[in-house]
């Protein structure tokens, strides 16, 4: 349960960033080498980038597939000043988003809802920092590793196939359709739900202080999730192959509507495949 209440602290740490940005900062918005960086939409050949870094305060964010020149844009900035406009620039291999110059302090008179859209090459490491907006992507993505970090928005993708996927969310919900993660899927969440409709992973873990998780169908040689309060919802891809469960609660409930022996808190279905261990507060689970 140690997990949990790191999980929370964490949250609380992001809405107090948010709530920085959305108010007022004491200090302006700042990073290294900022005058390497260059304001406004852009095109870029894919060749040259193997990294995606984009940090984003207010508004969506659109991800999409692209090959040769790819093309970056925001919307909402154009009668904006060119400091308030977002600023790139291509270091090394490693393409760098920010939302506006560094130096700009935003405030809750001046802070603008900018909505970002980027094509991305195929198999691209991205990391996205967005404290108040959506993540958005109805295509397939083809990612190497991603790490996403959201304070308040949430996301919604339809397909996406990466090698390991790392999200920390302090509020918002999640919802993912169909899933290939070669190695670790890794989910921390203080306030919203994770919805994804199935998932192929090397391993998946989720630490949810508060909301929602349900796997419409998931197939992982090993799996952990760690709640605080909320309903878990597992479906088995493979029912033959099952799953061995450990499941400790304090006051949640377990039911599974699949045949299984019991022994103590453990329960097997099929022929314990898929290492299962989840660990509640309260809430209920439903294995099926």
């Amino acid at each position: 349960m140690k997990r949990i209440i790191a999980v929370l602290l964490t949250g609380l740490l992001l809405l107090s960033a948010v709530g920085c940005i959305r108010i007022s900062c004491s200090a302006p918005v700042m990073y290294s080498n900022a005058d390497r960086y260059t304001a406004g939409d852009f095109t870029y050949d894919e060749s040259k980038v193997k990294k995606v870094e984009i940090e984003w305060a207010s508004g969506s964010v659109t991800l999409k597939n692209g090959k040769g020149t790819l093309s970056v844009s925001e919307s909402g900035a154009e009668s904006l000043p060119e400091a308030e406009k977002l600023h790139w620039w291509i270091d090394g291999t490693t393409l760098k988003i920010k939302f506006c110059k560094s130096g700009t302090e935003l405030t809750l008179t001046d802070l603008n809802k900018k909505d970002l859209t980027v094509e991305l090459p195929a198999f691209v490491d991205l990391e996205i920092d967005v404290a108040s907006g959506k993540i958005i992507s109805e295509e397939m993505l083809d990612l190497g590793i991603l790490k996403v970090k959201t304070a308040s928005g949430g996301a919604s993708i339809g397909y996406l196939s990466a090698k390991e996927v790392g999200i920390e969310t302090a509020s918002g919900a999640w919802d993912l359709g169909m899933v290939s993660v070669s190695g670790n899927f890794e989910v921390g969440t203080a306030s919203g739900g994770l919805t994804v409709d199935a998932i192929t992973a090397g391993s998946v873990e989720v630490n949810s202080a508060s909301g929602g998780v349900t796997f419409g169908k998931i197939a992982a040689e090993t799996v952990r999730i760690d709640s605080a309060s909320g309903a878990i919802r597992l479906g088995l891809a493979d029912k033959e192959a099952g799953a061995k469960i450990d499941f400790e609660s304090v006051s949640g409930s377990f039911r599974c509507d699949l045949p299984y022996e019991n022994s103590g808190r453990t329960y097997t279905i099929g022929n314990g495949a898929m290492k299962v261990q989840i660990d509640v507060v309260s809430g209920s689970v439903t294995v099926e």
